[in-house]
């Protein structure tokens, strides 16, 4: 019963916030962007709609590291490599430390769930591009940090740093500098050019 609880909690957690968004939703409507045949356009998600994918994600995240902590209960502190197969960015990191880092380091800096990355269950599959990218793009953070951001003159204590939100902004994909969208090419079809909207 107790690890039905977190998930019930979610799934309530869910409804109230689908029905706020709905609630608030505003009541105007927009003539959607022309489609082309076959472009399999996606439309920039609203505020409200990007707040509900958001809590969505974040209370999937939280029942998933909940179950997982409790699967690897008094074994916390060891490190993750002797706790969870196939750990190859974080040895030598406490177990329960890496579930932290996978929620709110990696899963709310791209605003998505651990099934984004991860197949659920089957934490150690390397079966998604996403986690393979994910490493790259963690030993990039790294390298820039320490090669570059280590250099840069500061006087008001520790060095400035870089990690995934610098880039991603709670988007599933990296945007832009502030004002100018997402990369070429990361724009959803019919997007307007500068608005910012870099997810899926």
């Amino acid at each position: 019963m107790s690890e039905r609880v977190p998930a019930a909690v979610a799934v309530v957690s869910s409804i109230i916030i689908v029905a706020y968004a709905c609630a608030t939703a505003p009541t105007t409507t927009t003539n959607p962007a022309p489609t082309r045949p076959g472009a399999g356009q996606r439309v920039p998600l609203t505020d409200s709609a990007r707040r509900v994918r958001d809590s969505l994600n974040s209370a999937r995240r939280d029942s998933a590291s909940a179950m997982i902590l409790r699967s690897i209960a008094g074994r916390e502190t060891q490190p993750a490599e002797s706790v969870f197969k196939n750990i190859k960015m974080f040895k030598g990191v406490p177990a329960g430390r890496l579930v932290n880092i996978m929620n709110m380091g990696f899963g709310r800096s791209l605003g998505v769930s651990c099934g984004f990355c991860h197949v659920p269950g089957k934490w150690d599959l390397d079966d998604k591009e996403e986690k393979k990218t994910a490493r790259l793009m963690f030993e990039m953070v790294g390298t820039i940090n320490r090669d570059y951001m280590s250099k840069v003159p500061n006087d008001r204590g520790a060095a400035p740093v870089v990690n995934c939100f610098t880039c991603h902004r709670g988007n599933a994909h990296p945007i832009g500098p502030e004002g100018q969208g997402p990369p070429p090419g990361m724009r959803p079809p019919g997007a307007p050019p500068g608005s910012g909207s870099g997810e899926d």
